[in-house]
């Protein structure tokens, strides 16, 4: 009998630490989402478990669902930080900008993870450096790119879901961007030809717009343009870049609070001129799909309208005179840009009478003196020709008369 009592008591023990140990060590699951939004799982984050000290123990990933695991972990005291995403950061909008700003002047209260957003000087809470540094960075990225909040838990041994950790990245404090989709909403950009100058002032429109409180245009630029200067109808920029060939002007109203715009009026007027890198090819700005306006707190992407300049249809001949001439005529003629050049005179089957010039030219504005002493009567016609960038070639009508 005291045998078989011993028996069962060493049993039982066995059993005991057995199921301690297979109770005591258990797995840690969770799941990260965008602002608190199970419907936002955000993919490809690097999820760090650390104890109660700051050890850390173990590292995972999460699943296309925003899952993670960590497994056979003993009981205890833990931390658990998101740390980084693959995925590139979006959903910056005029609406963080307002929402910064409400937080920083203390009229509006935010949740962790937008305090999280909105820091992004890392002081620890939300002030007009804040807001500056918005303005300063939404076009491109914040450093940190992504913010998480971090976790602590403790594991009693048995499976333990954790409460879910929000993620966002670094300036989208209202939460609108979905970490699976990776392209920003494309905006439709209408182009209207305008003829080339040298020196020009393109107005940038949104159309079908009847209001708004904030603005934001990112625009590239080709090198071979230099961009002067940059203005709006609807007021000073809050702030204004133009640099490495891009265009980055915010403008914000009075509180942000909403304004009539007048669609049939330019939002922005953008000056500049070619620089000698300029090839002829055609002048468009790009409107990046990053461009938007706030209205009633919410962004709005208007279609717009950008004129582009071109050289296709240019005039460049400008007149001869006198035509019809019987002794020197005057050919008047305009080059958009430096290039060789050639003027040529050729009769009514196509011969060639007689080359004028065949030279390297400035741009600008030029004259040149034919005799045509030498012709005889008749119709001829002249012809200008460029050889670099878009190439010109013009032809007009000159008539001889002795």
């Amino acid at each position: 009998m005291k045998k078989r009592t011993t028996y069962l008591l060493l049993a039982f023990i066995s059993a005991f630490l057995l199921n301690s140990r297979v109770f005591a060590n258990q797995p840690i699951d969770g799941t990260v989402s965008y602002h608190y939004n199970l419907s936002k799982p955000v993919p490809s984050v690097t999820v760090e478990l650390y104890t109660s000290n700051g050890v850390k123990i173990d590292e995972t990933t999460t699943d296309n669902l925003g899952q993670y695991t960590f497994s056979d972990v003993p009981t205890g005291t833990y931390v658990i930080k998101g740390v980084y995403t693959s995925i590139e950061p979006g959903g910056f909008d005029l609406g963080d900008a307002a929402d910064i700003l409400l937080y920083a002047l203390r009229i509006k209260t935010p949740s962790e993870i937008q305090k999280l957003a909105s820091d992004l000087n890392h002081n620890n809470k939300v002030d007009l450096m804040d807001f500056a540094l918005w303005f300063m960075n939404w076009n491109d990225s914040f450093d940190p790119e992504w913010v998480f909040e971090n976790i602590t838990i403790t594991h009693d041994g048995t499976k333990t879901n954790v409460p879910t950790i929000s993620g966002s990245s670094s300036g989208d404090v209202n939460g609108t961007f979905v970490p699976s989709q990776r392209n920003e909403p494309a905006i439709e950009v209408q182009y209207v030809e305008q003829r080339f100058t040298e020196n020009f002032s393109l107005p940038v429109y949104a159309k079908d717009l009847t209001s708004a409180s904030a603005m934001g245009l990112v625009i590239d630029y080709p090198d071979f343009i230099n961009v002067t200067d940059v203005t709006s109808p609807l007021g000073n920029f809050i702030d204004l870049r133009i640099e490495n060939n891009q265009i980055v002007a915010s403008w914000v109203n009075d509180n942000f609070e909403d304004m009539a715009i007048d669609p049939s009026q330019p939002v922005a007027l953008i000056s500049g001129s070619v620089n000698s890198k300029y090839n002829g090819s055609d002048i468009k700005l790009e409107l990046s799909n990053k461009s938007h306006f706030l209205k009633s707190g919410e962004a709005v992407r208007p279609a717009f309208a950008v004129p582009y300049l071109s050289i296709a249809n240019n005039d460049f001949i400008s007149h001869s005179y006198p035509n019809p001439a019987n002794d020197v005529t005057t050919i008047y003629f305009e080059l958009p840009y430096d290039t060789e050049a050639s003027l040529s005179i050729y009769n009514l089957t196509g011969q060639l009478v007689k080359t004028v010039f065949n030279e390297r030219l400035s741009a600008g504005q030029h004259s040149v003196e034919i005799p045509v002493s030498d012709l005889k009567d008749g119709i001829y016609l002249y012809n200008l020709k460029s050889e670099n960038g878009a190439k010109i070639n013009q032809t007009k009508r000159l008539v001889v008369v002795h």
